[in-house]
């Protein structure tokens, strides 16, 4: 039996679905966009900011779905892991800008699903024997990197252009060229399926001015900050421009998210209230991340969704959007693509983050400085130590609720979260390994 002109036949439909045959919707170009230091609330018109930097990431939100209870770790590097291999870091993270050569990204799955692979912005993982870009499952690339000893990400910029390390005009800026470079991506492979993975420069310091800046040698890292925002915001909005004007942008899922939270020596205005960043720290504005998923005709427009998301949840959604294979490794995370398009999927109860501070002061003292780890859903947190928080009401998390003040609902909160703890490892191996042989 056979379909013409890919009408496949009433009676066909119904043998093939009695017999057990599974239908798989035909997998679609994804573009995965990951700012660098920023927070949810931080002048998001999407997440209620009364001064809002971002008009192209709310016309996103308006126009897809917004994630309000999305969720990265505290720093770069666990947060890129995470996301990129679908596992918690007390799994597999090996140390600061590193990436463990064993592990499988989404870009090794979606490769051997079909897909056309590309990297474009911050790798920052092939330190300390991680895996070189090359080998994470991209097909072709344009980075700044860390680990290579590269100069300037930004004015003047130097970057690993396919292997070949390029250092490029006083006038040109690295997230233009990144964005030069995703859409030249895109052209060449516009038949599809195709995975863009943008991890941005923006909005990472140094604090320097764009080129839609006033002035080019300003020193105000306020008001560069500010204008480094609003160009991130613009850096996104041409690359959905972009897939508009190929006629892609039905065919492609676009997701945007941050790493963490901003940095430490800036302040911003959220909800009312001037506050400070909270990279690296590990509470709410260190670790929720603003998410926004934009496919017209698949993902409801205007739709806000606040099942908790984790950034482990990253690897299994790409493969439901892309039909690929699970990697065959403990994985953490579980599809949201469910819920992208409106329905109800399989919400998480929590999630489970681990940490190591290496040590920073501004953990607070409570916490200790050896490796960290916690549970939390949209109300409730309970750290390793016993710490445990309302963190609606003590966003702060200044103020520990004592055992015997507990309600009952906290009481089976705190219970659950116990046992979640319970069920993951106990410590990381992994960097416990990486940390003996590093003494040695």
């Amino acid at each position: 039996m056979s379909a013409k002109n890919g009408f496949v036949p009433f009676a066909l439909m119904l043998f093939l679905s009695f017999s057990g045959v599974a239908f798989s919707a035909p997998a679609k170009n994804i573009v995965l966009i990951m700012a660098d230091d920023i927070a949810y609330d931080n002048n998001f018109g999407a997440y209620g900011a009364r001064e809002s930097w971002t008009p192209r990431l709310d016309q996103m939100a308006a126009e897809g779905m917004t994630f309000e209870q999305a969720y990265s770790t505290p720093k770069c590097t666990p947060s890129r892991v995470k996301l990129m291999t679908g596992r918690s870091g007390i799994r597999n993270y090996i140390g600061f800008g590193s990436l463990a050569s064993s592990e499988i990204t989404f870009a090794h799955m979606l490769k051997q699903a079909g897909y056309k692979t590309h990297v474009a912005g911050k790798w920052q993982l092939d330190a300390k024997g991680g895996t070189a870009t090359g080998k994470a499952g991209f097909d072709s690339w344009l980075l700044w990197n860390t680990a290579s000893g590269l100069g300037s990400r930004y004015w003047e910029p130097s970057f690993d252009v396919n292997g070949t390390f390029t250092t490029y005009g006083k006038d040109d800026f690295g997230p233009d060229l990144c964005v030069q470079s995703i859409l030249e991506f895109i052209e060449q492979n516009r038949d599809g399926p195709f995975l863009v993975y943008y991890p941005m420069l923006l909005v990472h310091g140094p604090f320097v001015t764009t080129p839609d800046s006033a002035v080019r040698e300003r020193k105000d890292s306020q008001e560069n900050f500010k204008d480094m925002i609003q160009y991130m915001d613009k850096c996104v909005g041409k690359i959905i421009d972009g897939l508009e004007a190929m006629g892609l942008a039905e065919d492609t899922v676009v997701f945007f998210c941050s790493d963490n939270g901003t940095n430490r020596a800036l302040t911003y205005e959220s909800f009312g209230k001037i506050v400070d960043g909270k990279k690296g720290v590990p509470h709410d504005r260190g670790t929720h991340s603003p998410m926004f998923v934009r496919c017209p005709g698949t993902v409801p427009a205007g739709a806000r969704c606040t099942d908790i998301i984790d950034f482990s949840d990253v690897v299994p959604t790409l493969a439901d959007i892309g039909n690929g294979q699970l990697p065959e490794v403990e994985l953490d995370g579980r599809s949201f693509w469910p819920q992208c398009q409106g329905e109800r999927g399989n919400p998480r109860e929590w999630v489970f983050q681990y940490y190591w501070p290496k040590s920073w002061s501004w953990i607070p003292d409570e916490l200790g400085e050896e490796e960290l780890i916690w549970v939390q859903n949209q109300k409730y947190k309970l750290h390793g130590n016993g710490l445990f928080y309302d963190i609606v009401n003590d966003r702060e998390e200044r103020s520990p609720i004592p055992a015997e003040q507990l309600t009952d609902e906290q009481k089976k909160q705190y219970q659950q979260f116990k046992e979640a703890i319970a069920s993951m490892p106990e410590t990381n191996d992994a960097y416990a390994n990486s940390r003996s042989k590093k003494a040695q």
